[in-house]
């Protein structure tokens, strides 16, 4: 049994971290996960990008930086192809390769609900370039994610329950008007759950009654008693 940290994927690594030749690519070898060259070493998981621009370039100049390919082959682990750039940089790059992710989210558009509660539970406690090797994004998605700015943000439309029309139904059918109705909820109007009440089909319920209305007088008024 081989000793831990000397298997063929960190051996085939090592091999390559002085790979003379800058013209040609070096695609990565073993499994790949979107495109990306992936492998665990030491029990933990890594892109085979970011492992070997770590190898040849040394630790990424903040938690920011990508690794980036000159090349724009996302299966390329030539450390002549990779630097370490910004977020910004690295889409600049993404486009001029046509390679750019084009969610509306960008590369965070991969993280579903449940991936991106759990990313916002591990702040404090992950680093930004460890979940993004783990989720295949790039940490400026980790990050927005973590501030909001781009992923789930709850809804500002307060939507009807299940439980509230059953209220307006069972006040409906006992004769409540929509007034007499809007007061048994919070933050719900006079017209919103009238229009809620038609839209489920109810048309029976005694309306408000309406504003009393005093009309202009016509002709000559009357003489005011002294």
């Amino acid at each position: 049994m081989a000793e831990p940290g000397t298997g063929k994927t960190i051996q085939w690594i090592r091999n390559h971290v002085s790979y003379p030749h800058k013209d040609w690519c070096v695609i990565w070898p073993f499994s790949t996960t979107r495109g990306y060259g992936r492998f665990s070493h030491l029990g933990k998981a890594y892109y085979a990008h970011n492992f070997m621009c770590e190898q040849a370039h040394g630790p990424a100049p903040s938690e920011i930086h990508e690794a980036a390919h000159e090349c724009g082959d996302t299966a390329c682990v030539n450390p002549h192809h990779l630097s370490w750039k910004t977020p910004t940089e690295n889409g600049l790059d993404c486009r001029k390769h046509g390679t750019h992710v084009r969610s509306r989210y960008g590369s965070a558009g991969k993280i579903t609900l449940e991936q991106a509660e759990v990313i916002r539970s591990l702040k404090d406690t992950r680093r930004l370039r460890e979940l993004a090797d783990e989720y295949g994004v790039s940490e400026s998605a980790i990050s927005n994610v973590w501030t909001g700015k781009t992923h789930y943000r709850p809804s500002k439309i307060n939507h009807w329950t299940t439980e509230e029309d059953d209220i307006i139904r069972d006040g409906v059918a006992k004769g409540l008007n929509f007034a007499q109705l809007a007061k048994l909820f919070t933050g719900r109007t006079v017209s919103g759950l009238t229009a809620r009440a038609y839209r489920i089909g109810l048309t029976s319920g005694t309306p408000c009654p309406p504003k009393k209305v005093i009309p202009d007088f016509v002709g000559t008024p009357p003489e005011r008693q002294s």
